[in-house]
């Protein structure tokens, strides 16, 4: 998840419990108890409800940015301080929707501006109440103390928490990139050895073999003899499954002419094994760094609808547009349940959950579609730059 799409479901989150705090403070206010700003009260309500559904609304549909969440705190703030002043003051229910403050800003921010929150919400609180005629009710000096004591303490917790969960975020965000560089490091290793291995099948397996049938041909000619057919048969059969064990381990013309050439190879491969039909759409005018990836995985990803999606259509389809290059097969099989997404990967595709994580290491993004009856489409997506 980007750090856009975090705040975003940050925001929604409290502004869900904007609303259900509305809804507490006006049923608080229903109880009975004497008010003489009930029709103030009323229309205040109706205010601070109205921003709290367009708030909500916002969250969905606007873009969001740090800004914007603190000036809705501080309209939170001023929202809570005049229902407060207008239902009670220092000893109204609407008080305790303070508390929401701190803890909602400790999950957004850091600990500097939880502070912060908690001194503005302190300092609202202990002016509605000074200002408010339950000043002069008997020990109400003691009470607006003691809720001032609540609102310090509280505000002291989230902010030691906000400071906790951004050291543990610091270390997660510190371990992932480790991670992320590790996994680089293996993919980069493990390529190295597939081209060695395939060089060295190609140059010296696949060489003594030729030479091996070449001396059999030879030895036909003079003598023709079955048992020599036999063998030209069988260094024939073997020399054809070297070769493709070679494609598999490194195809040379992705290195030779490119991920559109090497990508058409595998599908036809995959095709011919899978029984069904390619079809391709290419638009890609320049050469990706991490092509061995995007190859990979959808030789991983044709392989699934061979031996699984019994499909008779393969869409293919490869874009580089707005600096991302994106890898798309799409098949007209028999489709899964996309609730059953993650047992589905992780129980019945250790290669799939591996191309995944090679996907992300290079900074990209796996999506998995698919519906019963409907096919399966699969998109890989890798940043150009």
């Amino acid at each position: 998840m980007s750090e856009d799409d975090l705040l975003g479901a940050n925001e929604r989150r409290v502004a869900w419990l904007r609303i259900a705090a509305v809804g507490l403070i006006v049923a608080a206010e229903r109880l009975p108890h004497p008010n003489p700003n009930e029709l103030a009260f009323a229309i205040a309500a109706a205010v601070v409800l109205a921003y709290a559904l367009g708030a909500l609304a916002f969250t969905y549909l606007g873009p969001l940015d740090r800004r914007l969440s603190l000036a809705a705190t501080a309209v939170d703030v001023l929202s809570i301080t005049v229902l407060a002043y207008l239902s009670g003051g220092a000893y109204s229910d609407a008080r305790l929707a303070y508390f929401l403050i701190p803890i909602s800003v400790a999950f957004r921010f850091g600990w500097q501006i939880t502070l912060t929150a908690t001194a503005l919400v302190v300092v609202a609180y202990d002016v509605q109440a000074a200002t408010h005629p339950t000043r002069h009710v008997r020990h109400a000096l003691g009470f607006v103390a003691v809720q001032t004591g609540y609102l310090v303490w509280i505000g002291v917790a989230a902010a030691l928490f906000s400071g906790l969960l951004a050291t543990r975020t610091q270390t997660l965000v510190r371990l992932a990139r480790g991670r992320k560089q590790l996994l680089a490091e293996v993919m980069r290793a493990e390529e190295g050895q597939r081209r060695e291995l395939a060089e060295e099948l190609h140059d010296h397996a696949i060489q003594t073999l030729l030479a091996a049938r070449q001396d059999v041909e030879d030895a036909l000619k003079s003598r023709p003899n079955k048992a020599l057919e036999h063998a030209r048969s069988a260094l024939g059969e073997t020399l054809a499954d070297l070769r493709r064990a070679i494609f598999e381990l490194h195809p040379h013309v992705l290195a030779q002419a490119g991920l559109e050439p090497a990508l058409k190879a595998v599908a036809e491969r995959a095709s011919r094994r899978g029984g069904f039909d390619v079809d391709f759409y290419v638009r890609y005018p320049r050469r990706h760094p991490d092509e061995a990836v995007l190859l990979g995985a959808a030789r991983e990803f044709l392989a699934n609808v061979g031996r699984h999606a019994h499909a008779s259509s393969v869409t293919v389809t490869l874009t580089d547009e707005n600096d991302v290059t994106v890898l798309t097969i799409a098949d007209d099989g028999v489709g899964f349940d996309p609730i059953t997404i993650d047992r589905f990967v992780a129980a019945a595709h250790i290669g799939l959950l591996s191309q995944r994580e090679r996907i992300e290491a290079s900074g990209g993004t796996l999506e998995i579609t698919s519906a019963p009856g409907t096919g399966t489409t699969v998109s890989a997506r890798l940043p150009t730059t």
